[in-house]
This record gives C-alpha cells, structure tokens and sequence, in this order.
C-alpha cells in the first residue's frame, strides 16, 4: 500500500553493485544476533574507513559507532572485533618478505575458529556488556547494569592470550547511567596498549561530553533503498509487494524496525488504524474498545509500543504531506479537514501522551482511548 501517494525519499546515493546476502538466516527466517552474521550490508564505506586506521597503525582506543537504531551498527562491531582477535600482526612491522597484503573487508568465515569463540561469548580477550533480559517483563531492562561496566578497566587491563588485541563492546551504550559512563573514564583516559573499547549508541547526546571527546565516532546512516528492500526481502520471503513497500515507509531505513514491526504485528494494526481514521470524526469506539483490549493485553507491552510508535509516525507523515500539498485520497476526509497547525498540534500531544503514558506506567488500554480522543479534540 502506498500510504501517501509519493515514493520513499532515498536516504543517500543508491548503490547500482549487485549484492548477495549469504545464506546466514535461521530456520524461522529471521536475522540472526549481530554476533553471528557474517556481512553487514550498507556500511561499506565504514569498514573502508577502519581498516585504513588499522592498517596505518592509527586504531582508536575508543569508538563509537552511533546512528539510528537497527541500521548494523552491533553487527559492524563485531566484524571489527573479529577481525582485530584475528588479525595479531602489527600493522606497523614489516613483514618478513615485503609488505603484507592489504586487507579489503572484515571478512571471516564463519567457520573459522576465532568467528565461533567470539559468537558464542567463549574468547578470552573479547568482552560484552549489554543491558540483562528481564524473563518475568519479558523485555529487556532499560539500562547496562553500572556493575558490569565496573569489570570492564580491569578486563582491558589484563594481558591478551597470545599478545594480541584485547576487544570490549558496549552495547545500547547510551542507556548507561552517569555513574557507568564515570567508570569507562578511565579505562579511557588511559588505556592499556592494543585495547579497543567500542560503543555502540543510538542517541549520542546521552553520552558524556567527556566520553565522546576520548573516542572517535563513526557515523551510520540509514540504509539505501535498494540494500533495504533486499533485506527485507530475504527477510519476509512472503511478503507482498504492497506489504513491503509499506514495511519501508515505516521504518525509514533500519532493518531493525522492520523486524520490530512484523514481529508485534505493526503492518496490521496500521491496516486497522486507517481503517478507524476513515470514520473521523465520527469515531466507531465498538472497533477501538476490542482495539485497545488486545494491545493492553498482559504480555502485550511491545505491541502497545508498536502503536503507539505507529500513531506518532502516521501523524508525523501526515504533516509532510500536508505541506507538500499531497495528500491521498483515502486520507483526504481526515487530513482534508485539518489545517497543517492543527495536524502539528496532534503530532506533539500524542508524542507527550505516550511519553507519559510510558514513563509514568499509566494503563495502557486507557492510553490507547486517550491517543484517539487527543486526536478528535
């Protein structure tokens, strides 16, 4: 379904090289962790860049990879990881018979030795911290736990297995604390010699002016079109060709969302909030009640952030189009009515609804009613 009756911007240049993803996708079809993939598509130019610092001689003892969410930032880290647990030479020492050859990519095989310990959290110089899953939420916990980045100055201290590198990644790195991102100090401030410390953060100004002024960062960007639709592609391999053009307005260049969104559902409760949004305003509350129940459902609290995640989104893109002036037809009774400064209003009070909703634990189901009451004030 195209939503808006315009084509997706492009996020940068698009890439007319063919690319074949490997066969690296588990049984249900589903991408694996970023431990165990083995490309990491969209990025090119990334690796380009790290493995010139390498090569030189100039790795970063700090690094933060930040960007949107879901777009490869882990699954480079661990390229990177592997490659540098790897790779032990000294890349300012002459080889024995000439220069080694330069590395292209941070390719291994996932059969190789260094690609399995690594995978599965079994190498002796590589460390990860990442926020705990939380069995009885079922979700994960809101922060990296202060206690375990306490470990990791003493871990970076220690002496490497065979004299290589010694490789920690911190991931959501930017939900740690101010008491955590303290302890990183100074690890940073006076690292132990061939230690990389890498961070991966979505929000970079959630990080410490002190913390990003001790690494360098690496900036993503959102994937191209054509990388997304490939992945998305071999990712849903039953998709329709409306779903998946749907699938790429939503989720604006990561991967990672549109997983999120098939995983809780997100295609069909946009379906339904369209179909609701025809009858404004003249709202039909017999369809948003059961609506609202089955989201508020125990269990259900990642559904209930799909809509509301949804709901903020489809105003948002209501402004766009609004301005353009290009508003479809099936949203025409609705966005018709509405001057742009009235859609804008809307847009920032169910940004501040949810929020609070969220933040304050309010019940969801009544979170659910008040959005489409905010909505027809």
């Amino acid at each position: 379904m195209d939503l808006f009756g315009e084509e997706p911007e492009a996020t940068g240049p698009i890439e007319t090289e063919d690319f074949t993803i490997p066969d690296d996708l588990d049984d249900a079809g589903g991408f694996k962790h970023p431990r165990e993939m083995d490309f990491c598509l969209g990025h090119e130019a990334v690796e380009k860049r790290l493995i010139e610092l390498f090569e030189s001689g100039r790795m970063p003892h700090g690094l933060i990879f930040t960007g949107q969410k879901g777009i490869g930032k882990a699954t480079m880290a661990y390229r990177l990881a592997r490659y540098l647990l790897k790779d032990h030479g000294d890349p300012n020492q002459d080889a024995l018979f000439g220069e080694p050859a330069a590395q292209s990519t941070f390719q291994i095989s996932p059969d190789d030795t260094t690609f399995r310990r690594v995978a599965s959290g079994g190498h002796p110089d590589f460390m990860v911290v990442e926020r705990e899953y939380d069995a009885a939420k079922n979700r994960y916990k809101d922060n990296v736990p202060v206690d375990a980045i306490r470990k990791v100055p003493g871990f970076l201290r220690m002496t490497a297995s065979d004299g290589g590198w010694r490789v920690v990644i911190i991931d959501d790195a930017d939900t740690m604390n101010r008491n955590a991102q303290n302890a990183l100090l100074k690890v940073l401030e006076e690292p132990p010699k061939r230690t990389v410390l890498i961070l991966v953060a979505h929000r970079m100004g959630a990080l410490i002016p002190t913390i990003r002024s001790r690494a360098q960062v690496i900036h993503f960007q959102p994937l191209q079109e054509t990388h997304l639709q490939q992945l998305i592609e071999t990712h849903t391999p039953g998709l329709s060709a409306q779903d998946t053009q749907t699938l790429k307005h939503l989720c604006e260049g990561s991967i990672g969302r549109a997983a999120e969104y098939l995983e809780q559902g997100g295609l069909e409760t946009l379906a339904q909030i369209l179909d609701l949004m025809q009858y404004y305003p003249h709202w039909q509350w017999e369809k948003i009640h059961p609506l609202a129940d089955n989201l508020a459902r125990p269990g259900a609290d990642q559904a209930c952030k799909t809509f509301a995640g949804l709901m903020c989104w489809l105003f948002a893109r209501l402004c766009v189009v609004k301005a353009r002036g290009l508003v479809p037809e099936h949203l025409q009774s609705f966005v018709g009515n509405s001057s742009l400064e009235q859609l804008l209003k809307i847009c920032e009070n169910l940004h501040s609804h949810f929020d609070r909703v969220e933040g304050a634990n309010l019940d969801k189901r009544q979170g659910i009613l008040g959005a489409f009451s905010i909505i027809a004030a």
